[in-house]
């Protein structure tokens, strides 16, 4: 490809994880008119069915796409999107805003399908800057989303938001394909798609994240609760029996069990379940409670809370991607998540000082957002095995939305009580998760690529 055909298809790429992108992001600053407009708890609940519909896209779809083509998947999950974005503008209903949430949610598998489609046009050296580009946008659009987000809550009301990603999506499309190329046939997987293993790892991580969200609501040992779990596990212990049965299975079970592939989905949802938390909800919640917190509204909590840390991953990310071609994205990872651990620790112990407080999130915005975020986006590709480069990056990527219900469902409870003995203990739950996610990236073994120098992974 030409440097400008690159730069075209990379601008397009970039729209798409950005309609996703902008549905995590923007809503943060408008939490008090959604739970005005649908009540309490509505957030979270939004925040839960979002991450569980790009949960099971992400073990569904992105495999499929070894099958049917990265383009033409990539051309599904947005229009998916776009029918969501409408519910949720259109309806002030909470059952039928969490639908289009799920809808909406599909389109988390636009990042692996990104990475995808780079790792298969692009140099060692050209993939690395470029996921740099594409991971920068996990932490939002230069923090200008945020900020976006909170004037239009706070003049328009949270639907407005809405309708803005609405029009990122439309946008999305045209320039997808504009500017994607075609799949290539020669790059399409042999043999047909495993749907029973994917109607089972579906309904296991379906009620994996069920049982997180009814957990943290109705109890751990609910029967809702239980239910859910022990529907989960029977679904995953029928999935390994049928997926060493088949020639071309959906996951690759001796591939999951390695060092290369489950350390890094272990550390992507406790990263979720904890550093994300902060930047998240637990930030923007302190920023915005009247009793115990800063008592900010939306538009104050995007500038001080969310904006500096998007803007430092946007010029981190990049840099970040090109280095890591040298020093390997393990070695990434394990410094970002060092890091992470100590800025978060002191966030804990001043999560009264709203200087300190803001200081710390834009750290975290460095350490967390630029380095292992980067890290854990590209590692879900770099880490699969060639004959199945579908695999992995789908299971890694429902590793977000595992982590994220887990998150919300532990933390919702603990930081809505509103008092400043809540907020510390948030903070320092994140940073015992934190800890354990340090612990298991050092056991993640970096994988060696037949066709790639091993400095790509080492």
């Amino acid at each position: 490809m030409s440097r400008r055909n690159v730069v075209f298809m990379v601008a397009a790429l970039l729209v798409a994880v950005m309609s996703f992108q902008l549905n995590a992001t923007m809503l943060s600053p408008a939490i008090r008119d959604i739970e005005t407009e649908l009540g309490d708890g509505s957030f979270a609940a939004m925040s839960t069915y979002f991450y569980l519909a790009g949960a099971v896209a992400n073990v569904v779809l992105v495999r499929w796409s070894d099958f049917i083509g990265r383009k033409r998947m990539m051309f599904g999950v947005l229009a998916v999107l776009c029918i969501g974005t409408l519910m949720c503008i259109l309806s002030t209903s909470l059952p039928v805003v969490l639908t289009g949430r799920l809808l909406q949610g599909v389109s988390n598998v636009t990042f692996a399908l990104a990475f995808l489609i780079m790792r298969e046009r692009l140099s060692d050296k050209t993939f690395g800057l470029c996921s740099g580009v594409v991971t920068a946008m996990t932490g939002g659009v230069a923090g200008v989303d945020g900020l976006v987000g909170g004037y239009m809550s706070d003049h328009f009301g949270y639907q407005s938001i809405f309708m803005l990603i609405g029009v990122v999506g439309v946008v999305g499309i045209a320039l997808c394909a504009a500017a994607v190329p075609a799949d290539d046939p020669a790059r399409v997987a042999p043999g047909r798609m495993d749907w029973v293993g994917a109607a089972l790892i579906a309904l296991g991580v379906a009620g994996i994240n069920l049982f997180f969200s009814s957990g943290g609501n109705s109890g751990w040992a609910s029967p809702l609760a239980l239910g859910f779990i022990c529907a989960a596990m029977v679904c995953l212990v029928a999935l390994v029996v049928v997926e060493k049965r088949l020639t071309h299975p959906l996951v690759n079970i001796d591939q999951l069990r390695s060092r290369e592939a489950w350390p890094l989905i272990v550390v992507t949802i406790l990263n979720m379940g904890s550093f994300l938390l902060v930047l998240g909800f637990i930030g923007p919640f302190i920023a915005e409670d009247q009793d115990s917190g800063f008592g900010l509204n939306g538009l104050t909590t995007a500038l001080l809370f969310i904006t500096p840390a998007a803007v430092i991953q946007l010029l981190t990310a990049p840099m970040a991607g090109r280095i890591a071609v040298r020093i390997g994205f393990v070695t990434l990872l394990r410094a970002g998540q060092v890091g992470s651990v100590i800025v978060t620790a002191l966030l804990a112990l001043f999560s009264q000082s709203q200087v300190l407080v803001a200081v710390c999130v834009a750290l975290l915005g460095f350490v967390y957002m630029g380095m292992s975020m980067t890290a854990m986006g590209i590692l879900g590709v770099v880490q699969a095995p060639e004959e199945e480069p579908g695999s992995l990056p789908g299971i890694s990527n429902a590793a977000y939305g595992i982590g994220s219900s887990l998150g919300f469902a532990w933390a919702g409870p603990v930081v809505g009580s509103g008092t400043v003995s809540s907020f510390s203990s948030a903070l320092w739950i994140c940073v015992g998760i934190g800890v354990v996610a340090l612990v298991t990236s050092l056991i993640l073994k970096p994988r060696v690529p037949a066709r790639r120098s091993p400095a790509w992974s080492a």
